[in-house]
């Protein structure tokens, strides 16, 4: 099960119900997909009036299709479809998607396929672009932290350590801030993301007692509206689940 708390309504989603309603989705986004890489590799077209050429095939007509987003980026093709979920006041909600990367391999959902949206925190490598030297993630303070992905810049305070305060290396205007213990990042929205400020929300290393992932539990806006996010840790795996809007499970990795 997933639970996502907005103020003080819970909002229970049936995973089987989720993956039915993704299924379908997908259904109807593949086609898409499909009509929008062909665009990215356009082939030869022949005129319709030759009596050996094929029909080109109208777009225009096509029925049940999903809104989705078409990129590429670093030789792979990405496609995300949003998953519409209950707003709470002020519309706050999770940002939920499905995501595929032609370059991924099998995932929650399928061969390339993920759920995006559950922002995270978690150790990366030092890189010589930023770092001026290459190495790996040895889980001590050597080791470099990145959101989403993207790698956090010390601009204050010692990397890594209580009270240290970061931006983002592509800047967003978001400033984070490591406590010792968890980690918040103030956007320019006005919103506010804790990061493993629960312990549900904290993935160790495999055979570690070290924190490897530091997972969003709380996002609060402006006017104190608030969505908590509730995860179930499955120990074997070091990972987390994220139980929520549907009775099936997916899974943070």
């Amino acid at each position: 099960m997933m639970k996502i708390k907005i103020l003080n309504k819970l909002f229970t989603i049936s995973t089987l119900a989720l993956l039915k309603r993704i299924k379908t989705l997908l259904a109807t986004s593949l086609t898409t997909l499909f009509l929008g890489l062909s665009s990215l590799f356009p082939y030869q077209a022949f005129s319709t009036t030759d009596s050996e050429s094929l029909p080109i095939i109208d777009t225009s007509a096509l029925v049940g299709s999903t809104t989705g987003a078409l990129s590429i980026g670093q030789g792979a093709a990405n496609y995300a479809i949003p998953i519409t979920v209950p707003p709470g006041i002020s519309g706050m909600k999770p940002e939920l998607s499905i995501n595929y990367n032609s370059n991924s391999g099998n995932g929650l959902l399928g061969v390339g396929f993920g759920l995006g949206g559950l922002s995270a925190i978690h150790r990366c490598s030092k890189t010589i672009a930023i770092d001026g030297v290459k190495g790996g993630v040895n889980y001590d303070d050597n080791d470099r932290y990145c959101l989403d992905g993207q790698r956090l810049i010390a601009i204050s305070g010692q990397n890594g350590k209580s009270g240290s305060e970061y931006r983002t290396e592509i800047e967003t205007f978001s400033r984070v801030k490591f406590t010792g213990n968890h980690w918040t990042a103030e956007t320019k929205s006005g919103q506010t993301f804790e990061y493993g400020n629960t312990d549900d929300s904290k993935i160790e290393a495999q055979g570690k007692s070290i924190v490897r992932l530091w997972a969003v539990n709380k996002i609060t806006d402006a006017s104190n509206n608030a969505i908590n996010y509730i995860y179930n840790e499955d120990k074997q795996r070091a990972s987390t689940l994220y139980s929520g809007l549907t009775m099936a499970t997916t899974q943070l990795d």
